[in-house]
């Protein structure tokens, strides 16, 4: 298959890289390279397609695509955990009360560390910008390039998901 080939076919599949790039990326700038990405998934798929099996395949790329799109979600979770903005805001805490009010809020820390981390990126993203920076939803929702309703839906998600942690369901 020839290069022009292979962007004949990726372009035809672009409402499916185009929507699972949306999905996977929080700023625009993330969505071209998740592009770029989509492209080359395409050449390995096509290279890798073996017709025999009996599946479509739109259907293979489909699962390739998001396949990969998993571990991307996976390591762009641990990497958003370690961002200084939450290591500053464990360290910024004067700890001269008790014993028992420093491993409350070690506790409490840890928690809310757990919750983030089941959190979607994307909720993460929201999380992180409207609390620990302060952030209007109209400036996230401008940053993202979604409407505030589409950034107070993710806020009130991820604070269902944290209430749900903090309780114990």
């Amino acid at each position: 298959m020839t290069k022009e080939d292979s962007y004949k076919v990726w372009y035809q599949f672009a409402p499916l890289w185009k929507s699972w790039a949306r999905k996977l990326s929080y700023l625009e700038v993330e969505r071209e390279d998740l592009y770029q990405e989509s492209y080359c998934l395409l050449v390995k798929a096509l290279k890798h397609y073996d017709q025999d099996k009996g599946v479509p395949f739109e259907a293979y790329y489909k699962m390739v695509l998001y396949r990969w799109g998993k571990k991307y979600r996976q390591k762009k979770r641990d990497y958003l955990l370690e961002d200084e903005v939450l290591q500053g805001y464990r360290e910024d805490i004067d700890y001269s009360e008790d014993v028992m009010q420093k491993v409350l809020h070690q506790e409490t820390c840890q928690r809310l560390e757990e919750g983030l981390k089941r959190l979607k990126p994307s909720e993460y993203f929201v999380i992180k910008k409207f609390y620990l920076e302060e952030k209007l939803l109209a400036d996230i929702a401008s940053e993202l390039g979604i409407t505030v309703k589409a950034v107070s839906g993710r806020k009130e998600r991820a604070l269902k998901k944290l209430e749900k942690i903090f309780r114990g369901i």
